[in-house]
């Protein structure tokens, strides 16, 4: 064999070795792109599994929450229920003053009960069913009145958004409880109730133009710790202020 038959040959093995290992690379390098890509794709499964996990365990906690409202806050009131009843029995002829008392009282633990069997049947609520049930709690609390006079605003910018059932639950239970001391203790001629959703939060506004208060110890009782201890709960804003020409109790939470 000739030494041009030789170089020939050499240069035709190289080209293929060539080859091959270019092949060999560009598979490698595939495999290595497809390696990567099934890498990420776990990554991301793995952290959309944490993600569901995290959000059960935060349901889970809201339930629990909302589990012991119901509890505690009905356990309270059935005690106070049971104690007037024995008092009225005891003295045989009750007064239809305190009957008609125990039948407000008993109205309000049927609806509070109404509305945490609601919040609790759900994992989320649409900022348009909680405005139509703060709305139509109202509704509740005004019937057969005509004074003083509601008003009612919903300021919503997107319907689409969605509240947790614990957020939920503190809007629901202040509106109750601001507009029943505002009935009860304002004397005033109008009472206004304003929810308004934003991007990032939910207020709450109540206010009246009743004879307000001024006496610091006011502010320890009529249900205002409970509605402070919710708002800071979920790391809400409070803000009351009262003078002689009416009161004005506003609570933003987070959306």
């Amino acid at each position: 064999m000739s030494v041009a038959e030789i170089l020939n040959s050499v240069l035709a093995w190289s080209s293929q070795r060539i080859t091959y290992l270019t092949k060999r690379v560009e598979v490698q390098e595939s495999y290595n792109s497809l390696l990567q890509s099934f890498i990420e794709a776990e990554q991301k499964r793995h952290i959309a599994e944490l993600k569901a996990l995290q959000l059960e365990k935060e349901l889970q906690g809201q339930r629990e929450k909302l589990g012991r409202d119901l509890h505690d806050g009905f356990g309270s009131q059935l005690t106070h229920l049971i104690s007037r009843l024995e008092l009225l029995a005891y003295h045989k002829w009750p007064d239809s003053g305190q009957l008609l008392r125990l039948s407000e009282f008993t109205r309000g633990m049927n609806h509070t009960l109404r509305e945490t069997i609601w919040l609790l049947d759900q994992e989320e609520i649409t900022v348009k069913a909680l405005g139509a049930r703060v709305h139509n709690l109202l509704l509740k609390i005004w019937e057969d009145r005509e004074l003083p006079v509601l008003n009612w605003e919903f300021i919503n910018i997107d319907s689409n958004y969605v509240v947790q059932p614990i957020i939920a639950m503190h809007l629901i239970r202040i509106a109750q409880e601001g507009t029943i001391n505002a009935l009860k203790y304002a004397i005033a001629s109008q009472v206004k109730v304003t929810l308004e959703i934003s991007q990032t939060d939910t207020s709450l506004t109540i206010t009246d133009d009743g004879q307000g208060f001024h006496d610091v110890s006011y502010t320890k009782g009529f249900g205002l710790i409970n509605m402070r201890k919710r708002t800071e709960e979920v790391q809400g804003t409070f803000l009351l202020n009262s003078t002689t020409s009416g009161t004005c109790i506003k609570v933003v939470l987070p959306i």
